[in-house]
């Protein structure tokens, strides 16, 4: 959340940040008033308090009837005042978990997804593609390969993931349907492999990059997800266990992303300054209900309600979160290219900006050439100190010993599905198997996938 006192001394960042996100314009408007209210009646207890502790002095050397009843008025004009403070303060609350954060300067306007930035670019053929070719509304589409650009031949028709993944005996979408529903899947021999693979290829290079794993756990209380932001607004999308099924009787939630988890680890904690920053990544299951896209992306593993994802996690001082931002940014380039694989990364433009803490964030699209068109598989997010206030997460300066909070940043890393997609798209070959990638055969043991 924002402070409270950066909230009212500027208010038009903020009101801008509740327009672009399409919030309720009076949100603003009517927070301030109930700010107004909170701190007049906060004011009117604290100033009965006052008289309370006074007549408590005079009562030690002068207890008479009349005083003895000023006291008992006091106390009545407390409680009055306290069981009206206690509606003010929840709608005073209310409103403020829906008040987003600030855009950084970076954030360009734009109307929706259309007027996202394209920063970077990238095919194995042409590499990095100048920046005068890049432009809004994906301007790099029409350079990315209109065929599998790891084929032998370039004169077939493409196939999508789920035919390749099926006549491959790689993805069973038909019996995760009969034990689970629709929107799961199982992943099968060498499509498991290669998810190993995808793991064991990123998590080496963030362990040179000074980053520690963490295992962290998958249900969570609702705090942890308030304090990221996923409360209250993506509320349905999350699964939950009734309290009743609960040790403590506290109602579960699965987590769709191990960020709530990973920045939970610090909750109510303060770190020292020298143990900044804190670099870790987890590779976790997530789960999600994806309501609001039914009928969206049904076929195959691209939209699914449990998925796999490295995700990575930073927690760094103020002046340093900007720098780190764009070292995630350049894993992810790592990443792509290593895989060589076309991609391209998009600055979102204001009113595609992500959730509530976003401050700033990037989108990395691999290429799908069977769809002539680009996938997310990936994003970076920067949250200043959103989350961390609302997780209370603080660190201590060394030179002053003064107790600030921190700036958390979120990066994908890899969605694995969504990275197996890139994958079988852009290495099919005309008979239907597919090559593994370079980098990643040292993994795999094997150098192409096709059924026997």
């Amino acid at each position: 959340m924002l402070s409270i006192d950066f909230i009212r001394k500027n208010k038009e960042k903020v009101l801008d940040s509740i327009r672009n996100r399409k919030l309720d314009e009076n949100l603003l408007d009517e927070f301030l008033v109930f700010d107004k209210k909170r701190v007049d009646l906060l004011e009117k207890i604290s100033n009965v308090n006052q008289k309370r502790n006074e007549l408590a002095d005079r009562l030690k050397s002068n207890r008479t009837d009349k005083l003895i009843q000023e006291g008992r008025d006091l106390k009545l004009e407390k409680e009055a005042l306290e069981k009206e403070f206690e509606p003010i303060e929840s709608k005073y609350s209310e409103l403020l978990s829906w008040i987003p954060n600030v855009f950084d300067d970076l954030v360009p306007e734009g109307k929706g997804e259309e007027d996202n930035l394209e920063i970077y670019a990238w095919t194995p053929e042409e590499k990095v593609i100048s920046k005068d070719k890049l432009g809004k509304d994906n301007k790099s589409k029409s350079l990315m390969p209109k065929y599998a650009i790891h084929s032998k031949s370039h004169n077939f028709k493409l196939r999508d993931h789920l035919e390749l993944g099926e006549m491959n005996d790689l993805v069973d979408v038909k019996q995760s349907a009969k034990v689970s529903g629709s929107r799961f899947t199982y992943l099968k021999k060498e499509a498991v492999i290669l998810q190993w693979a995808l793991v064991s290829h990123l998590s080496a290079k963030l362990l040179k990059e000074g980053f520690y794993p963490i295992n962290p756990p998958l249900l969570v209380k609702e705090r942890s997800l308030f304090g990221t932001s996923h409360f209250p607004q993506e509320k349905d999308q999350v699964y939950s266990v009734e309290s009743s099924k609960t040790e403590d009787k506290e109602k579960l939630y699965l987590v769709g992303s191990s960020e709530p988890s990973n920045f939970s680890y610090f909750m109510d904690r303060v770190i020292l300054e020298e143990e900044l920053p804190q670099k870790f990544f987890a590779n976790t299951v997530c789960f999600r209900t994806e309501v609001g896209s039914w009928g969206k992306d049904v076929r195959g593993i691209k939209r699914v309600h449990q998925f796999d994802k490295v995700e990575l996690a930073i927690i760094s001082k103020p002046e340093d979160s900007n720098e780190f931002f764009y070292k995630l940014i350049d894993i992810n380039k790592w990443f792509w290219e290593t895989l060589e694989i076309p991609f391209h990364i998009i600055l979102k433009c204001k009113a595609d900006a992500g959730y509530l803490a976003s401050s700033v964030q990037m989108d990395i699209e691999a290429w799908v050439p069977s769809q002539g068109n680009f996938m997310e598989v990936g994003t970076c997010t920067n949250a200043t100190d959103y989350q961390s206030r609302r997780l209370n997460i603080k660190y201590k300066d060394t030179s002053d010993g003064s107790l600030n909070f921190v700036h958390t940043l979120n990066d994908t890393g890899v969605a694995i599905g969504r990275a197996l997609i890139a994958i079988l798209d852009n290495y099919q070959q005309e008979d239907g198997s597919i090559l593994v990638p370079k980098e990643l055969r040292k993994y795999t043991g094997f150098d192409i996938i096709k059924k026997n």
